[in-house]
This record gives structure tokens, sequence and C-alpha cells, in this order.
């Protein structure tokens, strides 16, 4: 039995050494909004616009935006998406017209009025926002540039936006939305958001808004979304064996029963 103890233990030996592990790899994926192939679940405020990437992901996008004109800051209500283009998302607020292809992620063509527009993007599962990539762009004299914000839900509490103020969504006044950055001159190639790689089941994408800091100049942006990028993490790296080599295994074995061999003889002197 002390044999087959031995043996079995030198082979476990050498199966641990051989496990490796590999880093998990990111997913990817591209979120390219067209209208040939996509649609909304119905034309109005509130409408909505529903994907699947090829790895499982789903993602519901919807329209916001502060336009309950009260006194003081406005109330965020939902809005109606649109196609701004073929290939791009708008919005149409509800104080705006539906006639022309201009109304965007603004109010009009900018945000001249002080009612601003976002995207909500809610996944079902956390992402890592990426990259944005517009279709159209307008900020002041800026030829096809504008200025964004970013936000994401914090995973705690009521991620709810309607009848809330866009200053109030914020952690650092009681909500529930951070700040993950205001990025100035985003042209119309793919621009790289979130550097510190947040992941979020929640984000919202607008023009940028002075509630949410410093970083940008409000008051003549505009833009149409036409694609985003995310990554999701498939999760902890896992363990994956490596086969052992056959020479490796038959050496540790060998000497084993060497051992084994040499303390035989001492067992007998002892009788």
């Amino acid at each position: 039995m002390l044999v087959n103890r031995k043996i079995i233990g030198v082979g476990a030996v050498a199966l641990m050494a051989a496990v490796q592990v590999v880093p998990a790899m990111a997913n990817v994926q591209v979120w390219d909004f067209d209208s040939n192939n996509q649609s909304f679940n119905y034309s109005g405020n509130g409408n909505s616009l529903g994907m699947t990437s090829t790895d499982g992901v789903n993602l519901t996008v919807t329209g916001w935006s502060d336009t309950d004109d009260l006194s003081g800051d406005d109330e965020v209500e939902n809005a109606r998406l649109i196609w701004a283009q073929s290939g791009a998302l708008g919005i149409v607020n509800r104080d705006e017209g539906t006639g022309s292809p201009d109304h965007s992620i603004d109010s009009s063509t900018s945000d001249s009025d002080g009612e601003f527009d976002m995207l909500l993007l809610e996944f079902d599962t956390a992402v890592n926002l990426t990259g944005i990539d517009l279709d159209w762009a307008t900020g002041g004299n800026r030829s096809n540039k504008t200025d964004i914000s970013i936000l994401a839900w914090d995973g705690s509490g009521s991620a709810s936006l309607s009848g809330s103020t866009w200053a109030s969504i914020l952690d650092s006044n009681g909500g529930n939305y951070d700040s993950v950055g205001n990025y100035s001159n985003v042209g119309l190639s793919y621009y790289s958001v979130n550097p510190s790689n947040i992941e979020s089941t929640k984000w919202l994408v607008g023009v940028y808004n002075p509630v949410f800091g410093s970083g940008g100049d409000a008051g003549d942006d505009g833009m149409k979304l036409g694609a985003i990028k995310t990554s999701t993490n498939p999760g902890t790296p896992t363990p994956t064996p490596t086969p052992v080599p056959v020479p490796g295994t038959a050496m540790l074995l060998l000497a084993g029963l060497l051992g084994l061999r040499a303390r035989r003889p001492a067992k007998a002197r002892a009788k």
C-alpha cells in the first residue's frame, strides 16, 4: 500500500506542476446603429431600440431629455428615438417637432436653449464602454466636432431618470450615476473613451452638460451617434491543465521507486 501511495503522490506533484493559469480574454462587441436592419419597438415618446451582439449580450437604447419647462431645473422625461441619418441615432424631445432630420442628441440642432438630450444604453451584463463613433457633429465654429458627456450607473439604488434633473442623478448630489468623462472636440472618427475601464450595465451618452463637471464648452453642441464599442470580462482566469511531458513523468516515477528500494534493506536489518 505504501508503494501505491508513493507513486500516486509523485504523479499528483507532476500534474500540479503542469497546471498553468491562462488569463481570460475580454469579449468585444461592436454596436452599429443602422435603420436598414433595425427598428424601434414603436414610434413615439418612450420608444426603444433592442439589439443583441454576436456573443449574446443584449442592449436596449432609450432617449431622455430635460424638457418639462418647470421653474428652475427642467425635469427629465422620456423622449423619442429617431433615425437621424440612415446609420445614426438621434432624439426628438418633447419641445421639438419631428419634421427635421437635424434633430439629434441635443435640442433641435444644438443645446443652445439649455435643454440636454441623452441616450440611455442598458445592457443585460456589465460592459466597459470603450469607444463611440459619430456620424455627424457640430460645436459652434468647430466643423464636425462636438463636446461629449458620458455617465455610468454605479450599481446601487435606483437607475431611474424620470422626474429627476440631470444634476440630481449624480452620485455627488445623492443620485446613482458617476461622471465617467467629459470629452472636448470629438470628431467623426472612432473615439476612445473611459480610460479607467469602468464597467456598468447602464450608460448615458450625450452632448457636454456643465452640471457633469468641466471639460467642454456648452451651448453649441450637437451630434448623431453612429456606433459604440464595448467589452465584457468573461470571468476570472481559469486554471488550464497542460499535458505532462512523458520523459519527465517517467523520471519522477523512477526516482520514487528507487527510493523505496533503497529503504527495504534497512528494514530487514532492523528485524
